[in-house]
């Protein structure tokens, strides 16, 4: 039987890598409990410094999984979407350092411009295996 692992875990575990690399959570929510497509977002206060110092909108990290992780970032049409775009489950400590280097410096940041990189309807054991590695054991 496909069992559907719940995402929570690993975005907590998200969460504690980057307030631990210096970023200020102001809050998080996790989304679409399975069968639903799994989402999160977690609300980043503006930094104290850097491109989006000025910022009065917190940005957003978002995850779900189709795309993965992606920055939406203030810009003058509203937002802009940062995608992580290499892995739909990268460790937490990869997914802190590249939300602080993009607002650090977001031109040095390719962002993905197609589509999904599977579809949340799809049974895939592989990826439900990765995110079961975040779950507490009992």
């Amino acid at each position: 039987m496909f069992t559907r692992i719940d995402h929570q875990p690993y975005v907590q575990a998200v969460v504690a890598e980057v307030e631990e690399i210096g970023l200020t959570v102001l809050g998080h929510a996790v989304t679409g409990r399975p069968p639903a497509v799994r989402t999160a977002v977690v609300t980043l206060a503006v930094p104290d410094s850097g491109p989006y110092a000025d910022e009065d909108e917190d940005i957003e990290l978002a995850w779900d999984e189709a795309f993965g992780w992606v920055l939406r970032l203030p810009a003058e049409a509203g937002t802009s979407d940062w995608f992580m775009g290499e892995d739909l489950v990268p460790s937490p400590e990869r997914v802190a350092r590249w939300a602080d280097m993009v607002l650090a410096y977001p031109g040095m940041t390719p962002s993905r411009e197609d589509g999904p990189q599977r579809l949340p309807e799809r049974e895939d054991e592989a990826f439900e295996a990765r995110l079961s590695a975040y779950a507490v054991s009992d």
